[in-house]
C-alpha cells in the first residue's frame, strides 16, 4: 500500500517562546517541514504551539492508517531530558484524545521517534481524506530535568498509509466477443489478435 508524507504547512497557534532557529520567527512550521539544520526551539517549559499539515495530493480510495514521526534533541545541557506531548486535533482544533508523550535528550537528534499507528480517529471509523486534510497537532513541552534545557525539534510529519483506486480494467463482452477498454493499452504476448 502506498504511503504519502504530509508535513506542517502553517503555525495556526504560536507561542513567542517557540522560534524558528533559522529566522528567529514564531513560524515554527518552517523548522518542522524538513529534516535539516533548522529547528523549532523553545527555552521555557510548558509552552505549546499548534501546526496544521498540508493536504494529501494522491488519489485516495481509502485510508488504512496514519502515524506521526518526529525527531529532536535537548540542545542546552549534557544529560538534558525533555518530555513532549503530541496531540492530534481535527480542523476545529478539537482533540482526538490520541495524545502521546516522547522523550528527547542531548543524544536523540538522529533518532526518529514514531507515534502509534492509528487506524481510526474514534476507535471505529476509518480516517477519511477530509479528516486527514484537516489534521492539526498541538505540541507541548511538558517536562525538563534541568533549568538550562533547550528543546529543539527538527522534523515532524505524518505518514498516511492509503489504498489507491483500482485501475480501470478491460472488460470482455461475451455477447459480441470483444474487449472494451476506456484507457490504457492491451499487450498481447504469445498469441494472436483477429479483427
Amino acid at each position: 500500500m502506498p504511503i504519502e508524507k504530509i508535513v506542517p504547512d502553517a503555525t495556526t497557534t504560536s507561542h513567542p517562546t517557540w522560534t524558528d532557529v533559522a529566522s528567529g520567527t514564531g513560524n515554527v512550521h518552517l523548522a518542522l517541514d524538513a529534516d535539516d539544520s533548522n529547528y523549532a526551539r523553545c527555552t521555557t517549559v510548558t509552552n505549546a504551539f499548534i501546526v496544521s499539515f498540508g493536504n494529501l495530493t494522491s488519489t485516495i480510495a481509502s485510508i488504512n492508517s496514519i502515524r506521526f514521526y518526529v525527531n529532536g534533541f535537548d540542545s542546552g545541557v549534557r544529560g538534558g531530558q525533555d518530555g513532549v506531548s503530541f496531540d492530534l486535533l481535527n480542523a476545529s482544533n478539537s482533540s482526538y484524545s490520541l495524545s502521546e508523550n516522547k522523550i528527547f535528550t542531548d543524544t536523540t537528534l538522529t533518532t526518529v521517534q514514531a507515534g502509534t499507528e492509528r487506524t481510526t480517529s474514534d476507535g471505529s471509523t476509518a480516517w477519511s481524506e477530509s479528516d486527514v486534510n484537516g489534521l492539526r497537532m498541538t505540541v507541548i513541552w511538558l517536562t525538563e530535568n534541568d533549568p538550562n534545557c533547550q528543546l529543539s525539534l527538527d522534523h515532524l510529519y505524518i505518514d498516511v498509509d492509503y489504498n489507491a483506486p483500482a485501475a480501470d480494467e478491460p472488460t470482455y463482452d461475451t455477447t459480441v466477443n470483444s474487449i472494451h477498454i476506456t484507457s490504457g493499452n492491451i499487450n498481447v504476448t504469445g498469441g494472436n489478435i483477429f479483427i
